[in-house]
């Protein structure tokens, strides 16, 4: 099933002859990947395969050697306000003296610039971004008294009130309960069915049929790209994994049908 507002003319992002490498060690290798618009979309792979540096360097946020980024058929640099990104919650500094509210608005910046000052307009923004992830009673909340799942929803409201169209997460389920993953795969799924493009790294395999239509496998190089009910399998899953994983997605589903 193709999602929603998908257009297969111009991607919603597209990655060409990616290579980025940190030293002499080459993390990812000649990348080509499209993302159709309105799709959601898995990026999974061993630890080491270059799942967070994909993340990062379409946005720039690491130096690329060679390839182009294009965002609905425009450089990254002429689209930055098409993308929000979720980092992953261990890289953030939670102990920064603010309040969750506060937090949320900072997603308002980039419409703002850094000589405006949010408003009312972008506060009242930011609260209804609060409201849909279920953390407006927290919005006066320091972000540090925060547990790690309430520190994941804000992250994703900050996302929420840049309005872009294109959503890069990071490991959003990473050190959530359960009840929040299931939540914030509820808003995820809501943005897909509006016609957004969401790309995560994701790390459990066995959620991927449930959660994503569309995925891509890596370990440095390409292993495969497409829809989950095509590539999702053992044989490109030992080519991206080897033998250290014991997930096979023909098992899960022999075991659904019996």
């Amino acid at each position: 099933m193709s999602g929603k507002g998908e257009n297969p003319v111009t991607p919603a992002v597209r990655v060409t002859d990616l290579t980025v490498a940190y030293g002499d060690k080459t993390v990812l290798w000649d990348i080509d990947l499209e993302i159709p618009g309105g799709s959601m979309v898995a990026v999974v792979g061993p630890n080491g395969a270059g799942k967070t540096t994909l993340i990062k360097s379409i946005q720039g946020l690491v130096p690329r050697v060679a390839g182009v980024v294009s965002i609905h058929g425009r450089p990254y640099e002429k689209q930055r306000k098409e993308v929000s990104y979720v980092p992953q919650r261990g890289s953030v500094d939670w102990d920064f003296p603010t309040s969750v509210v506060d937090t949320v608005k900072m997603g308002t910046y980039g419409d703002l610039g850094w000589i405006r000052r949010p408003g009312r307009r972008e506060h009242e923004k930011a609260l209804g971004a609060l409201e849909k992830v279920d953390m407006l009673e927290f919005a006066q909340r320091q972000i540090s008294q925060l547990s790690g799942g309430q520190q994941q929803r804000v992250f994703l409201a900050r996302a929420l009130v840049q309005s872009a169209s294109v959503y890069l997460l990071d490991e959003p389920f990473q050190g959530v309960d359960a009840t929040t993953e299931k939540a914030i795969v509820t808003i995820l799924k809501e943005l897909v069915a509006g016609g957004k493009t969401v790309l995560a790294v994701h790390h459990d395999l066995n959620t991927v049929s449930e959660y994503y239509e569309r995925i891509a496998i890596l370990n440095v190089g390409l292993v495969a790209a497409g829809r989950v009910e095509d590539i999702f399998n053992s044989e490109n899953l030992m080519k991206a994994y080897g033998g250290k994983t014991s997930f096979f997605p023909e098992r899960k589903t022999a075991r659904r049908a019996v």
